[in-house]
């Protein structure tokens, strides 16, 4: 059983967490990560828009980031975390295999799951051939014919913006009754829509194939979404009484309406891009150091700035 008393368990072994166990880690606090290793965009199985990091592997990336921080009172678990609460000035932190832990402040890293559409063969293909995001795998699909769904969430916006990579795009309503302003944007992008259900997505020697729903098929180099994402916060639910983290979160910094709880990552405000949860870590880890400052030195420091009300 782990006796210790962390000043920080991070939850998440993503960018966020990992950039903020550095910032603390260098803030001489002892720091507890625990990561259950099924991030989000490890179907991917690459990164990009990280300066010296672009294109690595997220594999590489975070064996490099660990063996970094082993310069630093850092420890790593491999577990998942089933419940984390407050008692009184403890966080107490309960894992499927490790046992309880026990800190000062818990840092939430642990990002959101990505729910896809339910039709047959996308899943398959998510991440080698089937993309949500532009700017991490459009370069490398450049000039190709893109397909475009917007069965489910709209991605109107999604399909203009891809209109930089590729000259050939296409938006797949599934049956859906788009509304007015949706058909003006792609009206006004050049991008023409086909209305057909679609029965299934199968893997194509050019990407991916479309098979519609009266037998007829296509073939695209690509193929983009946006998706429903759900807040993996489970196990903290008793504690966040709340749907998700960012409605709590207070401020840019992490901080949340529940004292010793911080938020980073893809869970909080920001962007869901590597580079800009690796920040929110980094601010978050600041934040964590000053209010633990501020604990045991009262008056040291100004006190940080009044809550703002969730966006």
């Amino acid at each position: 059983m782990d006796t210790q008393l962390y000043d920080t368990v991070i939850v998440g072994g993503g960018p966020a967490g990992l950039n903020g166990a550095l910032y603390l880690g260098r803030s001489r606090r002892r720091v507890l990560l625990i990561d259950s290793g099924d991030a989000r965009n490890m179907a991917a199985g690459v990164m990009h828009n990280v300066l010296t990091n672009d294109g690595a592997t997220i594999a590489d990336f975070r064996a490099r980031s660990r063996a970094e921080l082993a310069a630093y009172d850092v420890t790593f678990r491999d577990d998942e975390v089933t419940s984390a609460g407050c008692d009184g000035d403890r966080v107490v932190v309960t894992t499927k295999e490790s046992g309880t832990f026990h800190a000062r402040t818990l840092l939430y890293a642990a990002g959101v799951r990505s729910v896809l559409p339910a039709v047959p063969g996308l899943a398959d293909l998510w991440g080698r051939a089937v993309f949500e995001c532009p700017y991490c795998h459009a370069w490398e699909m450049r000039a190709r014919s893109f397909a475009v769904y917007g069965g489910n969430v709209p991605s109107e916006c999604l399909a203009a913006t891809l209109t930089v990579w590729s000259e050939d795009i296409t938006y797949l309503s599934d049956r859906r009754v788009l509304p007015r302003d949706e058909r003006d944007r792609l009206v006004a992008a050049g991008v023409p829509v086909v209305a057909d259900g679609i029965s299934a997505f199968k893997p194509h020697s050019e990407g991916v194939e479309v098979i519609f729903e009266d037998g007829r098929s296509a073939a695209f180099g690509a193929l983009f979404l946006h998706l429903d994402i759900e807040p993996r916060v489970d196990p903290l639910r008793p504690w966040l009484q709340a749907p998700d983290l960012e409605s709590v979160q207070t401020d840019e910094r992490g901080r949340t309406s529940l004292p010793r709880l911080y938020v980073a990552g893809d869970l909080g405000r920001n962007m869901q891009q590597a580079a800009m949860a690796a920040a929110s870590g980094g601010l978050a880890g600041m934040a964590i150091n000053a209010d633990l400052i501020r604990e045991d030195r009262p008056g040291s420091l100004p006190e940080p700035p009044p809550p703002q009300p969730a966006r």
